[in-house]
Order: C-alpha cells, then structure tokens, then sequence
C-alpha cells in the first residue's frame, strides 16, 4: 500500500491555531468582523470565554490574519503585532514582548542592552508602553497591537507568596495596558484572552472591569453547523473527504460543550494520521480510523501513554525509571489549583522547575521535548 504523501497536517490538535493556518480555520465566520469593530473603537479588547471555547485560536487565526490584511477601518495595513503571556513576571515579559524583531527595535530584536532599556521605561511611569513607542522613532503609520494570552495568570501572579511586591507588580502591569490605549497620540492597541470563569478577579484592579465593560467579546458556543464546518473544511484543505457516519458521530460526541473543542481537535489530528498511515489518498476517513485511535473517548489518554511509555525506550533500568518520575512531577508542578478549586497553568522558568523536581536541567528539557514533539503539544512554551 502506497501511504498517503501529503505533510500537511490540517488538525492542529491540542494547541491553538496560528496566525498562518487561518486557512485550516473553519466555523466562525463573521466572528472577525465583530471583534473588529470592537477594537477600532476602543483600542482595546477582552476576549472572554470558558476554558477550551477556542479564544486563542480566534484571535490568532481568525482576527489577526484580517488586522495584518488592512480589514480595520481607518487603521491602515502596518502592524507590528507581539503575543505574551503574563507568567510569573508580567512587566519582564512585556518588556520581552516589545523588543522582539521589527516590534520596536528595527535592528533585529534581542539586544541585551535594549531590553534592558525598555524594561526601565515600563518599570518608570504607567504610560511606559507609549514612552517606549515614541523612543523607538517607529513610522507614524505604525500601529502596535499586543495581544496578551491567558490573561488569568496574572490573578495567580498577584497572589504569589515567593515574589515581593507582587500585588503592586500586578497592578502597575494592568495600569501599562489601559494607560496604552487611552493616550491619543500613538496608535497602540491591545487585546487579552481570559477564561470567562476570573471574570469576578477584574474587579481587583482599578479601571480593569470598565475597561472590559466597554469592549468584551463572549465567544459564543459553536452551532452544530459550525461544528461541522470545523470538522470537515480542513480535511478537504488536505485534499481528504470524510465519510457522512463519521461526520455525525464526531458531532454527537463533541456535543455542544465547548470545553470538548480541544479534545475534538486532538482526536481530528489522530484520525488523520491514522487515515494517512493506513490508507491510499483515495479512500475516505472512516469510522474505523476514529475507533482506532480510541475516539474522543480515549484518544487523548492513549497518546499521552504513548508519549509516558515512550521516556523508557532504549534506557533499561534505574535510568528509565526516572525518567518517567520527573515527568509526573512535571506535570505536577505544571498545574496549580487555587483555593477556589479552579485549575490554572503554573508558568514557570526552566531552572525553577528543575529545583522544584531534584532535577537537571538536562534532564527536564529532555522530558519536556518529548512532550512537545510535533503532533503531540502536551507542553508549549509560551509565545
């Protein structure tokens, strides 16, 4: 049998869609348009959703791709776009942020001295992210819009016990993105991400609840419609055609719980590689692809054991074995539940998580690696 020969994967699986696979992005049209709007008219944008709803992927395939295209009115098609995260240093990852290449440093990016720089300006005055604009001389066409991701660390960061100050360190990063969009006379833009669930954690920060008042985007639930159109369009993008049984047990088994989008996408991106492994580009994608791979059901768990099995191949003995104890650790350490019971990702840097797990350094990339090969996306590092 003759595998199938195309290497395009059109499921992106556990991971958000990126900005250059807005092609493989299917099911929320019109969507881009509304958040559009919202933005041009305020600067700034929260878009809001339960976890796994597909918040990431709409701004990154679905609203950037139309800002980047000159689709935002009056706001022309020069754009220097930078995605972050709060993790465990916001102003620091800011700072970052901005002095990646063609952000606001036109030699490149990356430079020591520049970062540091920019990170004493946004250290010195809460309009730090303009005074860093104006400082980099940029054309006067250039908008800048940073995109914050997962905003909710920043809730967990504030209530950190190991970082001094942290509640002011918090505030003063909240203060940096209001203060960006207010001023007039640079054309700074700003969206964050956030689970809709710390919604009632704003009201902690002054000027934060009016801000997303004024513009919030709720992603809504995907119809059955959409759903469809999720399944479907990027199989055919691939050149592939699903059979109508398997179509309609995907649908019944996502539902409409928007939690499951993630886990749909995962089994998507297993059922294709089965169908590309087993089967000539003729035949379709069936239902005894999806069996296979264990379905929704299992799918995920079954690749996650694959990928825990797989720490001990080729290494016999003690080796072997802790190799797969640094990897529960890991995963451990990686996932922090508050006092609400509410589950969040620990952002943490590589040398901190080593201690924590009586590790090498050497030792957790290698096991991090592993779960972060392509196809896989159990662990990414942040933007």
């Amino acid at each position: 049998m003759t595998k199938i020969a195309t290497e395009l994967l059109p499921y992106p699986g556990l991971r958000p869609f990126e900005s250059n696979e807005n092609f493989l992005f299917f099911g929320r049209d019109g969507q881009s348009n509304e958040l559009l709007a919202r933005l041009r008219n305020k600067r700034f944008l929260a878009v809001v959703g339960p976890s796994g709803s597909g918040k990431s992927s709409l701004v990154r395939a679905g609203l950037l791709p139309d800002i980047l295209g000159g689709m935002m009115a009056g706001a022309g098609s020069h754009w220097r776009v930078t995605i972050m995260r709060p993790g465990g240093n916001p102003i620091g990852n800011l700072a970052e942020a901005l002095n990646r290449p063609g952000i606001l440093n036109e030699n490149g990016g990356g430079d020591t001295m520049q970062s540091a720089f920019t990170l004493v300006t946004l250290q010195r005055s809460a309009l730090g992210i303009a005074e860093a604009y104006r400082q980099a001389g940029l054309p006067e066409k250039d908008n800048l819009l940073l995109v914050v991701d997962q905003f909710e660390e920043l809730f967990r960061f504030k209530e950190a016990a190991t970082v001094e100050n942290a509640p002011d360190l918090a505030a003063a990063f909240v203060k940096l993105l209001l203060n960006a969009v207010a001023q007039q006379e640079f054309p700074i833009y700003v969206i964050i991400t956030m689970r809709s669930d710390f919604l009632g954690d704003c009201a902690q920060f002054r000027d934060l609840p009016e801000a997303i008042n004024d513009s919030q985007y709720l992603v809504p639930r995907m119809t059955r419609d959409e759903r469809r159109e999720a399944i479907t369009g990027p199989a055919a993008v691939g050149g592939a055609r699903m059979t109508p049984r398997l179509v309609q047990r995907l649908l019944n088994d996502v539902g409409d719980n928007p939690d499951h989008l993630p886990i749909l996408q995962h089994a998507l991106m297993r059922t294709w590689n089965h169908w590309k492994d087993h089967h000539q580009e003729k035949d379709p994608i069936d239902l005894d692809d999806y069996r296979d791979i264990g379905g929704m059901e299992a799918a995920l768990s079954r690749h996650a054991d694959e990928a825990f099995e797989s720490l001990g191949e080729g290494i016999s003995g003690e080796a072997g074995r802790r190799r797969k104890e640094i990897a529960e650790k890991l995963f451990k350490f990686l996932t922090e539940k508050g006092s609400d019971n509410r589950e969040t990702r620990r952002p943490a840097k590589l040398k901190d998580i080593a201690v924590a797990l009586e590790a090498d350094i050497s030792e957790v990339v290698e096991i991090i690696d592993e779960f972060r090969k392509p196809g896989r996306s159990f662990l990414m590092p942040p933007p």
